[in-house]
């Protein structure tokens, strides 16, 4: 054989050998959409300059003075992936529990978040997406009744960052936030006015995430390096949690400590909390998953191999309006 067709076989090798790859770890079979979903609706509206779109979900049983849960999605996302992500899960705990849910659609698919170093549009264009959630939340109280202040932000990834950000800015406007796969930015990348109020929060993240260390760093697709965007570092998860903790008033370890009987052949995660409880004060919860990557833990989605493993014991949605719900009892 040819030194050319011995470079050749290689180059043709080397591709197949990449496809290949590509399907493996980027395949992921689609899941379908409940039968309510012709409920959804797909609503533009104004905000500033710009018109901006999100989707709205409103269930057959609605509550009176109903509370709105915001679904964000992450970065690159559009509505239609964040519902398969969550594996529809939100929608069937509307069903359930009257609220409204609501899909916004970030700006060229991204938040302005509070990372310094983020390079997408909506960072560098500084667009208001706190304007646009909150102009949404008036529109639904005028439109539905809903009550503002039963708002309720749970997001994923660069939503979750969202998320953090009316957290640390606009605490007055949220009933609590629960962020997915997101750390606090590090002090060198905070670029958010950190207001010193408290807020509830949750925080769900996995120890295997290939884009948002749990152990803090640097934000990146794979152990090798290669970029997904310039993101800049992070905290980790536990200096995340416990930053809320300490805003909340907590200066000791948490009061409640629960782990997840995990019982799924299969599935090789495992699940735990640290929860800081206590009577007058902001609730703070970190969901740990052992071996969990960059995921919504829910049992119906299987998202990319390339994305870590997803818990199956663990239905994050649930886990998360139960969080919310009880915000809720505490309300007058």
């Amino acid at each position: 054989m040819s030194k050319y067709n011995i470079i050749r076989s290689c180059l043709i090798l080397a591709i197949l050998g990449g496809v290949v790859s590509l399907i493996y770890y980027g395949y992921t079979p689609s899941l379908a959409p409940p039968a309510s979903s012709y409920k959804l609706q797909d609503i533009t509206i104004q905000v500033g300059e710009q018109q901006r779109n999100y989707s709205l979900y409103i269930p057959q049983k609605l509550r009176e003075q109903a509370p709105m849960v915001f679904m964000l999605h992450r970065s690159m996302q559009t509505v239609a992936d964040i519902r398969e992500s969550s594996g529809y899960q939100f929608e069937l705990l509307a069903e359930q529990h009257g609220f409204v849910l609501v899909y916004p659609q970030g700006y060229k698919n991204h938040w302005n978040d509070c990372r310094k170093i983020a390079s997408y549009a909506a960072r560098t264009e500084n667009i208001d997406d706190l304007g646009f959630i909150d102009t949404i939340r008036q529109h639904l109280h005028e439109r539905l009744h809903t009550d503002l202040n039963k708002t309720f932000i749970a997001g994923y990834s660069n939503g979750g960052q969202l998320g953090f950000r009316f957290a640390l800015e606009r605490p007055q406007s949220v009933a609590a936030i629960a962020a997915i796969a997101a750390n606090l930015p590090s002090a060198d990348n905070l670029d958010c006015i950190e207001s010193g109020s408290a807020v509830p929060v949750l925080i769900m993240n996995g120890t295997e995430d290939p884009v948002n260390p749990y152990y803090g760093g640097q934000v990146s697709l794979f152990s090798f390096g290669f970029e997904f965007g310039d993101r800049g570092k992070v905290k980790s998860a536990v200096s995340t949690a416990e930053y809320f903790a300490h805003l909340a008033g907590y200066n000791g370890s948490p009061s409640e400590i629960k782990h997840f009987k995990n019982t799924l052949a299969g599935d090789p995660t495992s699940s735990h909390y640290y929860a800081w409880r206590e009577r007058g004060r902001a609730e703070v919860i970190l969901y740990t998953i052992n071996e969990g990557g960059h995921v919504i833990p829910q049992p119906s989605y299987r998202v990319p191999r390339l994305l870590g493993r997803t818990s199956m014991e663990l239905n994050g949605p649930e886990e998360i309006w139960a969080f919310f719900a009880r915000q809720l009892a505490k309300q007058p």
